[in-house]
């Protein structure tokens, strides 16, 4: 079985990135917005009613526009076009992606608290569910194709997942400038990864 090339998906998702630089960097300083607003409440209004329902406000906020951000990378992976309203994603797509997240999430934390390599494991075999229900799968199916699709791929996804890590760490040492081209790259990266393994790369 054929693996993907990392340096090749952070090169695609350099080059995407610049390609729809216009979009891209709306969609990061949007999330970086809300994380900056959520940062001013929580210090400003801290211990406060107010605060409390400004924090679950920005928090739902940026969860919803979080999912819409991953369905426009997807889809620049996938050669499709979009647009900014993209980041406000369907209705229908919130319950399965959350639902599924939390059950990945509740399989890698039962991985973690066995051992810490079985949650690693875990934590990589479902890499691809987020990106499973954008395409259409139900909940419980995402679950089952991105197990299915990771198969024979775990050692090149999780160094892929580290350089992601890695990187996005370096943009935020940089006085967090550098995330406004690290997250859209991994982002962009990630998703293009994901179409490879659909391919069967």
């Amino acid at each position: 079985m054929k693996a993907f090339s990392i340096v090749e998906s952070l090169q695609f998702g350099w080059h995407t990135m610049r390609a729809h630089s216009a979009l891209v960097f709306q969609v990061v300083l949007t999330l970086l917005a809300l994380e900056v607003a959520r940062a001013i409440v929580q210090k400003v209004l801290a211990g406060t009613a107010l605060g409390l329902l400004a924090s679950l406000v920005l928090f739902a906020a940026t969860a919803v526009l979080g999912i819409g951000a991953t369905r426009i990378a997807l889809r620049l992976a996938q050669g499709h076009s979009a647009h900014y309203a993209d980041i406000v994603p369907p209705m229908r797509l919130l319950w399965p992606y959350i639902a599924a997240s939390l059950l990945a999430g509740l399989a890698v934390i039962g991985g973690l608290i066995l051992l810490i390599l079985p949650g690693i494991w875990v934590a990589v075999r479902l890499s691809m569910v987020r990106f499973e229900v954008i395409d259409g799968a139900g909940i419980r199916e995402s679950l089952n194709k991105s197990w299915a699709l990771t198969e024979g791929h775990f050692w090149r996804l999780l160094g892929f997942l580290l350089v992601v890590v890695l990187l996005n760490i370096l943009g935020a040492a940089l006085l967090m400038v550098g995330l406004l081209i690290s997250i859209p790259v991994t982002m962009l990266a990630y998703a293009h990864v994901y179409q490879k393994l659909k391919k069967g790369v």
